[in-house]
């Protein structure tokens, strides 16, 4: 774990304040797109640009502050969230399906589990602190609002397909990982640790079960996949929508 990680544990009011905040403004925006009329797309371009806007804010930030020393190591958007995030602007602007499969499904789970269990990657500053819970909170309101406001939908045993990019894309960033710490390992001994395959995240999350690496990543597999399924019922039971003409709002 490196010295710009922080970990926010419930024993700290900010935790429940942050906590709190995110539980307002997620069902204050879920009730703002819920009464919408028309095909809403000044709202979802508003969002789109809100989802991206917060990752570029995220690189500048680094770039800017003189005591953030932007690294490849660790500046660039290739943890879960960030990939997501990223997705989930475009997909305001242009809906794919298949994409919204991975995105959605991988980050509202992310999200959830990041604002219970929050582990900072740059630090607690108070603009890094703000843009984490309102990114990730984000993370996990957006693929709802896309299904219910504006006609997005998860294909058929998209959950399956989720599972299987994640792990062909964790495995890539496992390489990446590598070469940074080997042939191109930092100076200053700043570990590469994106996604946190190659090393175990030091949140307060019950899910981390301190095993050496890769066996670590075993039980986090099997969590991934009850959860898939599980966000997988909970949308058909609850936002039952196909890829019929609610979809052509997208493109209107």
């Amino acid at each position: 774990m490196s010295e710009l990680d922080v970990v926010i544990g419930p024993d700290e009011p900010r935790f429940w304040v942050a906590l709190g905040a995110c539980a307002v403004g997620a069902a204050a925006f879920l009730w703002w797109t819920g009464r919408m009329k028309g095909d809403g797309r000044r709202v979802r371009h508003a969002i789109g640009f809100t989802m991206l806007g917060m990752q570029v804010f995220e690189i500048v930030h680094t770039l800017m502050n003189p005591a953030m020393d932007f690294s490849i190591h660790r500046s660039l958007p290739l943890h879960f969230c960030g990939l997501n995030a990223i997705l989930l602007g475009v997909l305001c602007f242009r809906f794919n399906p298949h994409v919204f499969t991975f995105a959605g499904f991988l980050g509202m789970i992310g999200g959830f589990h990041s604002v219970l269990t929050p582990q900072l990657p740059s630090g607690d500053a108070l603009p890094l602190f703000t843009l984490f819970y309102l990114k990730h909170a984000a993370l996990v309101v957006v693929p709802i609002a896309m299904a219910r406001s504006f006609g997005a939908w998860f294909p058929k045993w998209a959950w399956i397909r989720a599972y299987g990019i994640a792990v062909a894309l964790s495995t890539v960033v496992m390489g990446i990982n590598a070469l940074l710490n080997g042939p191109f390992a930092h100076p200053d001994g700043l570990v590469a640790n994106y996604m946190y395959v190659w090393e175990i995240p030091q949140a307060n999350n019950p899910l981390l079960i301190d095993w050496p690496w890769p066996w670590y990543l075993a039980p986090l597999h099997v969590a991934l996949l009850v959860h898939l399924i599980v966000v997988n019922a909970l949308f058909r039971r609850f936002l039952p929508v196909s890829s019929g003409d609610r979809t052509l709002r997208w493109f209107e």
